[in-house]
């Protein structure tokens, strides 16, 4: 008889840093940890902003710790006067911190070559007895890995490269050994040109009753709206739900999982026979062609030239098979903005008009797909 694998822990993360708060910094880590806990079958439950106030990060590791079986926390490990992290942890744990004469030497020769090591550094040699120091190739930050009353406490810097490394080459490996369960599988099809409401409408058999071990969600995106679907049981689970899914939306769904609208549309002028394309943006601020920049070109699909955002002036785009060009008009009272799509050359599709809905980086963003998604539904008609 085969015995049943204990249900993964519940992981919460606590994000440090009061210019998280302040909006001074965005939390990308959270993000990543995020994918990266699913593929090891520990998903995040929670996210928590925290300033750097030694008291609070106490009580937020206090709870955290009563409710979960790992901990991770990120950021406050600096030299500095508002570096508290440490501190606050010792605090919930009821430990003393003291200078480790290993990672004092460290330090030091880490320092060697660049002068004389500022004395504010040493706080960073400070741990608690339980705590294993977790080695920071690239920064002079060490982590933390504390194991007490059935909890795992992870502590990472808040620098992304050096959290990255550390989580990589010290954290995952030791928490999949001891906590890993089956990765969390997810599937995702993506769709623009239908609104989140009119996809919930459209899909509500598939997410509102989704096959037993599956759990359904949609989120509207820059890039469209995508209906995501995710099991901790056999990946074979999402095929129907996908495969539903992608015959219900019909051409508004522009692919599944990695696919991008970009690719997508590139991939579409290649079948078009058209080699090179060219882009002219007016309003974007180059949204459109930064899009483009960092799409991947696989052939036979469409190679991206280049592009020129319109200032007026009387130079044209790149020489190229095929020219996209995009206007975005001023925004109305209700934040609707229309975008003028043109397309010129191997491939010719006069002047349409669409709509968009957004503000700030995110409106021009929006303006750039809604004329990759023109382009992505080209056919051989239009040539």
């Amino acid at each position: 008889m085969t015995t049943p694998r204990a249900a993964p822990p519940r992981v919460e993360l606590l994000s440090i840093g009061s210019e998280l708060l302040l909006g001074e910094t965005v939390d990308t880590n959270a993000a990543y940890l995020g994918s990266e806990l699913a593929a090891i079958g520990l998903p995040l439950a929670g996210v928590r902003m925290l300033p750097d106030e030694r008291a609070t990060i106490r009580d937020a590791v206090d709870e955290a710790m009563a409710r979960c079986g790992l901990v991770i926390a990120t950021g406050g490990l600096g030299p500095t006067h508002d570096d508290l992290t440490r501190e606050g942890i010792a605090d919930a744990l009821g430990e003393p911190l003291t200078e480790d004469p290993g990672l004092v030497a460290v330090l030091e020769e880490r320092f060697r070559g660049l002068g004389r090591m500022p004395e504010a550094n040493r706080r960073q040699a400070m741990r608690v007895p339980s705590a294993q120091p977790l080695e920071n190739p690239i920064g002079s930050a060490p982590g933390w890995w504390v194991e007490r009353d059935g909890c795992v406490v992870v502590l990472l810097p808040g620098v992304p490269s050096e959290m990255r490394l550390m989580w990589e080459e010290r954290a995952r490996p030791r928490l999949e050994s001891r906590l890993g369960a089956p990765p969390l599988a997810i599937r995702t099809v993506k769709a623009f040109g239908i609104g989140e409401s009119a996809m919930a409408e459209r899909l509500a058999a598939i997410i509102e009753a989704p096959p037993e071990g599956v759990i359904a969600g949609i989120y509207a995106r820059d890039d469209g709206v995508h209906v995501r679907f995710s099991t901790s049981g056999e990946t074979s689970l999402l095929d129907g739900p996908v495969t539903e899914s992608l015959r219900i939306l019909a051409a508004d769904a522009y692919g599944t999982d990695e696919a991008s609208l970009a690719g997508v549309a590139l991939a579409t002028l290649g079948r078009l026979r058209v080699d090179t394309l060219a882009s002219w943006e007016s309003g974007t601020e180059g949204a459109l062609l930064s899009i483009l920049a960092g799409a991947e070109h696989s052939p036979p699909a469409t190679r991206y030239v280049g592009g020129i955002l319109d200032e007026g002036g009387a130079s044209g785009p790149p020489m190229a098979d095929a020219v996209l060009q995009v206007s975005l008009l001023s925004q109305d009272a209700h934040g609707r903005s229309r975008v003028r799509v043109a397309v010129a050359g191997a491939v010719s599709l006069p002047q349409a008009e669409v709509r968009i809905h957004g503000s700030g980086p995110q409106r021009l963003r929006r303006a750039a797909f809604a004329a990759l998604d023109v382009v992505r539904r080209l056919s051989p008609s239009d040539q």
